[in-house]
C-alpha cells in the first residue's frame, strides 16, 4: 500500500486495512446464507443436524426391512446436511483464491459510499449499491440490493484501528442500510 491510497479519505470516513483470511471469507458467506430469509434455514447447523438425525434414523429402519428406496432416502438425508455445512468452506475458499491476488486492501466507509483500494484496484462504490447489511463477531457482509441479497462486500472487523472505529462503522452503517 502506497501513500497515494490515504489520498481522498475524508476525515469522516472510517478506515480499515486487511488482508483476506479463509476464516473472514467463510464467517461472510455462513452470515449472508443464514440472513437470506427462509432459504437461510437450509444453512443453520441445529437443522442441518435434526435432517441428518432422520437420516440416520431412516437408514436403520431400512436396513431392518431390507428396503432399497428407504435406504436411499437415509443416505441422502445423511449426506446432504454435510455437504451443506461444509458448502460455506467451500465457496470460502474459492472467493479468497480469485481475492488473494489483491493483497492488503484499505477501505474507506464514509457518507459518500465504500472506497476500496488495493495493489490492483481502486473502487468506488455509492449507497446504492446496496441493499443492507448484515454484521458477526468477526464481519460486516454488507449485500446487494436485490431480493436475494448477496454478499456485495465483506468489512473485516479486524482491520479497525480501534474498537470506537468498529463502533464508529457500525453507526455509518445504521444510518444508510437496513440491517438484518
Amino acid at each position: 500500500m502506497g501513500e497515494e491510497q490515504g489520498v481522498g479519505v475524508r476525515e469522516d470516513a472510517v478506515v480499515l486495512e486487511y488482508e483476506h483470511r479463509l476464516a473472514d471469507m467463510e464467517d461472510a458467506v455462513r452470515l449472508v446464507s443464514r440472513k437470506n430469509g427462509r432459504v437461510g434455514l437450509i444453512h443453520r447447523p441445529v437443522f442441518l443436524a435434526c435432517v441428518a438425525l432422520a437420516g440416520v434414523a431412516l437408514l436403520a429402519v431400512s436396513v431392518r426391512a431390507a428396503d432399497g428406496t428407504a435406504m436411499s432416502f437415509g443416505v441422502m438425508f445423511t449426506v446432504w446436511p454435510v455437504l451443506m455445512y461444509f458448502a460455506p468452506r467451500l465457496a470460502a475458499t474459492q472467493l479468497l483464491k480469485a481475492n488473494r491476488h489483491h493483497g492488503r486492501i484499505q477501505v474507506s466507509v464514509g457518507p459518500e459510499g465504500v472506497r476500496t483500494v488495493s495493489a490492483h484496484a481502486d473502487l468506488r462504490m455509492d449507497w446504492a449499491n446496496y441493499g443492507s447489511y448484515a454484521e458477526s463477531k468477526g464481519v460486516f457482509a454488507l449485500r446487494s440490493p436485490d431480493k436475494a441479497g448477496h454478499c456485495a462486500i465483506v468489512l473485516v472487523k479486524r482491520g479497525a484501528r480501534t474498537a470506537e472505529d468498529v463502533d464508529r462503522l457500525r453507526a455509518v452503517l445504521d444510518g444508510r442500510l437496513r440491517r438484518v
